[in-house]
Order: C-alpha cells, then sequence, then structure tokens
C-alpha cells in the first residue's frame, strides 16, 4: 500500500483529502500546522523567512523514508516551497495547486478564478504567470476575493463559510452570465461542488487535478469491494 503524507493548514481540509482518495488503496498520514500562515496585508520580510524556515523544518520531518509522496494542501504553505527544499526531499513533494496551475495557465479563454484568502492570491498569480510564460501562453483570467470569507473558516465557522463562498459563486454566475469559473483553495472545494450540485454548473478546483496526478504517478490502484 502506498503511503502519502499530507500538510495542512486547517484541520478541516483532512477530510476532504480523506474523501478524495477513499476509494484508492492508499493511507493518509497527515500533519497541522496552522502557524505557517501570514497575514494578508504584507507580513515582515523577518515573518516570511521563518514560514520559509518552518516548512523546510515540517518537510524534512515528514520525508522520514517511510512516505511514498508528501503533499502541501495548503495553497499559501505550496507558494514557500523552494526548489531547494523540493531538491532536499528523498519523498516526490506536490503541492495542492501545482496541477490546477498548470491547467489554469493555459487558459485562453476568460476565466474567474475565486479565492478567500487574500495572502494567496499574488503567490497563486505569480506561479501561473511563471508557468504561462514557460508554455508561452496568455491566461485570460480575471480574480475576485470573497471578502470576509476566510476569518469564518479560521475562527473554525465552517458552515458559514461554506454557505458565503456558495452565495458569492452563485452571485457570480448571475452576474457574468456563463464565464468559467474556478476556486483556488482546498478549503473551497465543497462549496463548488455545493454549487455544482445546486446548478449542474462545473466549478474546477484545485483536489480535482491533485488527485488525478496523484493517482498517475502514484499508481494508485482502487480499493476491492
Amino acid at each position: 500500500m502506498k503511503k502519502i503524507a499530507c500538510l495542512h493548514a486547517h484541520p478541516s481540509n483532512i477530510a476532504l483529502l480523506s474523501a478524495a482518495f477513499a476509494m484508492y488503496d492508499v493511507e493518509l498520514v497527515h500533519f497541522v500546522d496552522a502557524d505557517l500562515l501570514l497575514p494578508g496585508d504584507g507580513p515582515a520580510a523577518s515573518a516570511t523567512e521563518q514560514a520559509y524556515a518552518r516548512l523546510r523544518q515540517q518537510l524534512k520531518g515528514m520525508d522520514d523514508g517511510s512516505v511514498d509522496a508528501i503533499v502541501i494542501t495548503c495553497t499559501q504553505y505550496a507558494s514557500y516551497l523552494t526548489a531547494e527544499a523540493e531538491a532536499a526531499c528523498a519523498a516526490p513533494v506536490f503541492t495542492i495547486d501545482g496541477p490546477f496551475i498548470q491547467e489554469l495557465s493555459r487558459t485562453t479563454e476568460r476565466h474567474l478564478l475565486v479565492f478567500s484568502n487574500p495572502a494567496t492570491v499574488e503567490p497563486t498569480m505569480s506561479r501561473i504567470r511563471k508557468q504561462a510564460q514557460t508554455a508561452r501562453a496568455v491566461p485570460a483570467i480575471e480574480l475576485l476575493v470573497v471578502e470576509d470569507a476566510f476569518t469564518l473558516l479560521m475562527e473554525n465557522r465552517q458552515e458559514a463559510y461554506l454557505a458565503k463562498l456558495t452565495a458569492a459563486l452563485h452571485d457570480l454566475d448571475q452576474t457574468l452570465h456563463g464565464v468559467p469559473l474556478s476556486v483556488a483553495q482546498l478549503s473551497m472545494a465543497p462549496a463548488a461542488e455545493r454549487f455544482a450540485r445546486e446548478t449542474g454548473r462545473f466549478v474546477a478546483h484545485p483536489l480535482h487535478s491533485l488527485t488525478s496526478q496523484l493517482v498517475q504517478t502514484l499508481a494508485l490502484s482502487e480499493k476491492h469491494a
């Protein structure tokens, strides 16, 4: 059985990963560290460097020789992953939005990418621009942050968070008249799924892309009934 170590910023992400891989013969080991999160209003350089160091320390502890892969499920944490830190790990490191960003970087039609955490916007867009430049693409991505939503998640008001995001997606759908929507963070995936059930409209989110890549890369097999 394959084994994946998962690093989360919030414990609510554990259930999302577990559900995504429930049908596969794989063991997930979860680590939660909220101390890596930085404020979205321009954190000090010293705080940013501490976050980079903390992530390197976490990866070192997770990469204990028993895991087949490491997954970073927080979009903000993913932005701290350097090439040096990744190369130092024996196990391959996947970020929640890595495959998703590759897909978005090739999007040439108008597309709205929705965030709840303002601190993730610039790091995510920087990575999309970098991927697009490599692919010689010009993505037509517009951005929107659902104001005051992420605070609800940090206060463990998960149902209020889900309701606020779902309502925002409904409003955007009515306003934009069919423009494709995506949500940028793993914590937003339940809202995307709820919106899809209520409207029949697909909303892309990082967990779709990550699950597909891990199943293919690790050759994960489905559980037998």
